[in-house]
């Protein structure tokens, strides 16, 4: 074996070795973060905060609560001006009433800001591939990429000094306060332009002992449909280009539509409403689109389950 041949070996040895050791930092670092800020963790617990969202220039208040007995017991609820929403979890079951047959653009985005702490850990077709220190504000944080289906990558970034999550842009949390071995932002945003979209203030969080039966009883009129708390993520699976309206390209027109859709159980998309449109002829190139989608179905314990989901259709310009 020539010299040459021997040092690319050596090297792509060294590679190798380095990336292992790579992923079993980020593994032990995203159970770290695990252990130390998901809250659904916690065998029982209450929850309450006052929320606010941005709604054509004005701030829309209202209220959050959960109520948590374990992943097969747990109430949420959540009331702002013209939305009303609550959801009862049951083993494998969920149960949801409300007054909107699609949940608006700042509702998606409240509940993103909801999320912290949760699906820090990969599912299963997910992959860790790799681990980068930053430094954010001052502050030296490690992010951790994971893959999924499709190329899809999503990173979650940890304080490796004190273990907790760290949301980077377009989320600003700040204020951590224990509860339990768990510690939890008190205030909660997303921010866009220096605009804050939704925005969390917890009031109330404490550990408490195991919450009633009848806490967990569906509201009247509640639908129930087979769900949990964190589906397997499902795989697009068939995807049509939208087509780029003629006198929309001519007029140089661009835009960002974003369509509110239902993943249902057979993988199709349904329920289709634009939530924030750029023009009615992009809107209607989107819709046009989206509607021939196709998804493995999201799953929980191996069944296939309906989600809800927001869909992203830029029109850009090559310029």
């Amino acid at each position: 074996m020539n010299r040459r041949l021997t040092m690319i070996l050596f090297l792509f040895a060294q590679a190798s070795l380095l990336s292992a050791s790579d992923k079993t930092k980020a593994t032990d670092l995203l159970e770290q973060a695990n252990a130390k800020s998901n809250l659904r963790e916690l065998p029982s617990f209450e929850m309450k905060a006052s929320v606010k969202i941005e709604n054509k220039g004005q701030q829309l208040e209202g209220s959050y609560m959960l109520l948590w007995n374990g992943p097969n017991q747990w109430r949420e609820e959540l009331s702002l001006p013209g939305y009303t929403e609550v959801q009862v979890g049951g083993k494998g079951v969920v149960a949801t009433e409300r007054n909107l047959d699609f949940t608006p653009l700042r509702i998606s985005q409240l509940r993103n800001v909801l999320r912290y702490g949760r699906g820090l850990l990969p599912s299963p077709n997910e992959k860790v591939k790799g681990i980068e220190r930053r430094l954010v504000n001052g502050v030296k944080i490690d992010c951790v990429e994971i893959a999924g289906y499709g190329n899809f990558i999503r990173e979650v970034c940890v304080n490796p000094s004190s273990g907790v999550v760290v949301r980077p842009a377009p989320f600003a949390d700040r204020d951590l306060m224990p509860i339990g071995a768990k510690m939890f932002p008190r205030y909660l945003s997303q921010v866009d332009h220096g605009q804050t979209l939704a925005e969390v203030n917890v009031t109330e969080l404490k550990v408490a002992d195991s919450f009633p039966a009848s806490a967990f009883d569906p509201p009247a009129g509640a639908v129930s449909k087979p769900g949990c708390t964190l589906p397997v993520t499902g795989r697009l699976v068939k995807k049509a280009n939208p087509e780029y309206p003629p006198q929309e390209r001519m007029a140089r027109h661009e835009g960002a539509v974003t369509i509110y859709a239902v993943i249902g159980e057979d993988g199709a998309l349904h329920g289709l409403q634009i939530i924030s449109g750029a023009n009615p002829a992009l809107n209607q190139a989107a819709l046009d689109a989206v509607k021939y989608w196709r998804y493995e179905p999201y799953t929980c314990n191996g069944v296939p389950v309906e989600v809800e989901s927001e869909i992203n259709v830029n029109f850009s310009l090559a310029r």
